[in-house]
């Protein structure tokens, strides 16, 4: 027998693989396709901010955070610090993309940092913007800043730039005296046209609107409200957060929806009459507040491109009302400059703080309107020249007003003081000029 040709045994290398190995590989291989995977998918479902966060003040003792986002598998919430180390966690409310998180119970004048995270189950909680600082409304007798404008959403980059001034401010307050989304004030035109130009002051002091004839274009200013948390304190069978209320520092603040039902609307002149106009009168005298202000979109003391019968309908369902519970300052819009009249009443020019200053602050961003000459004798300055906002500093005694154009220049200045003692109610006085 040939020895050579007898059958070698199987040598270790070229043994074949054990089921074993065979085991280990393919679960080797599917370790790693699950990674992948995993990797995959949580890119796919990596959150993402898309507009905001805002800040909203719905009652004295909440703040109310609100934000858009695009979370597949998430879900959203803020958290606050309201001690080193011991954080507060609010969980959203979704709607679509839209969340909003309140924190309620909240002392009065309390600053505090928020931020805004998503969580994302398996993949933990992922960090989508801030930390950002807020503050709740204080108490009476704290000193504040508020700014007011209008007439601004056209999404441009003089909007944008506009904010960002205003941003510089440091206000604690802004409110909004109507038209912030052009042309027809659609939910979709939104991230556009009001949050992304805006993010800069919308993200730190609360913002509270009132309705334009631009917002109420689609359905009656309807996606306004869906997009603001406002307080539901406004008058009975009427659609809440048209009109509503609230309390900053020594400041009460009423905003009205001045938009008819004949103007695509949603109220009568009617209804302004005997249900608004008794609810502003209770609002207005039943309170402690040293200052009182209103806010809303068409004014009825005004000179420029439309006029001053344009808002007739409003000075006859309100003056009487403004006069008798001591109102200091009227905000308005709807034409595209700044103007200040004389204290008024009786529809008379009367002394400093025994009347109504009306300001209309609509050049904020979207275009200028010229003052229309002769204007009338109450207009005590205007500007048509530039984009400005109203800057109001506000303390127990003192009022202070600055006009501010896109430069950071004052253009206008009004101080007012009030005596210690509680709030001023003017007593009705015979005018120092009567208008014709």
């Amino acid at each position: 027998m040939n020895f050579q040709d007898a059958p070698q045994p199987p040598t270790s290398q070229s043994a074949p693989p054990s089921r074993r190995s065979f085991g280990v590989r393919y679960l080797l291989i599917l370790v790693l396709a699950l990674v992948a995977g995993a990797i995959v998918l949580e890119r796919r479902t990596r959150p993402e901010l898309l507009v905001g966060p805002m800040v909203q003040i719905p009652a004295p003792d909440c703040v109310t955070i609100v934000w858009e986002m695009n979370a597949p598998l998430g879900g959203g919430a803020a958290w606050i610090e309201e001690t080193p180390d011991t954080p507060r966690i609010a969980k959203a409310v979704q709607s679509g993309r839209r969340y909003e998180a309140t924190f309620r119970g909240l002392p009065a004048g309390k600053s505090l940092t928020y931020t805004i995270v998503c969580d994302r189950g398996l993949f933990g909680s992922a960090k989508l913007a801030g930390p950002y600082e807020t503050k709740i409304p204080p108490p009476r007798g704290t000193p504040f800043r508020f700014l007011a404008f209008g007439d601004s959403g056209n999404g441009s980059n003089t909007q944008a730039d506009f904010a960002a001034r205003m941003a510089t401010a440091g206000a604690d307050l802004i409110i909004h005296v109507g038209d912030l989304v052009y042309p027809a004030g659609d939910g979709e035109t939104y991230p556009t046209h009001f949050y992304e130009p805006n993010a800069a002051i919308i993200r730190h002091a609360p913002f509270m609107p009132s309705l334009g004839n631009h917002d109420v274009a689609t359905d009656q200013g309807r996606p306004l409200l869906r997009h603001f948390v406002c307080p539901e304190n406004g008058p009975p069978g009427i659609e809440p957060e048209r009109c509503y209320w609230f309390d900053y520092g020594d400041a009460r603040f009423v905003a009205l929806d001045s938009n008819i039902v004949q103007a695509s609307g949603a109220l009568t002149t009617e209804q302004l009459k005997s249900i608004v106009a008794p609810w502003v009168r209770k609002v207005l005298a039943d309170c402690d507040a040293r200052w009182k202000f209103v806010f809303f979109h068409h004014p009825y003391y005004t000179g420029s491109t439309h006029p001053a019968e344009g808002g007739a309908f409003m000075k006859e369902a309100f003056l009487e009302v403004f006069e008798a519970c001591g109102v200091d300052m009227v905000f308005c819009g709807h034409n595209h400059l700044y103007e200040r009249t004389a204290p008024m009443r009786n529809d008379a020019i009367v002394e400093d703080g025994k009347g109504i200053v009306y300001i209309v602050t609509g050049a904020g961003g979207v275009s200028r309107y010229p003052e229309q000459m002769p204007n009338p004798p109450y207009i005590r300055y205007y500007n048509d020249s530039v984009f400005s906002f109203t800057q109001v500093d506000i303390s127990a005694e003192r009022l202070e007003l600055r006009q501010i154009d896109e430069t950071g220049k004052t253009i206008d200045s009004y101080t007012l003081t009030k005596p210690a003692g509680g709030a001023m109610q003017p007593p009705p006085m015979r005018p120092i000029t009567t208008l014709r």
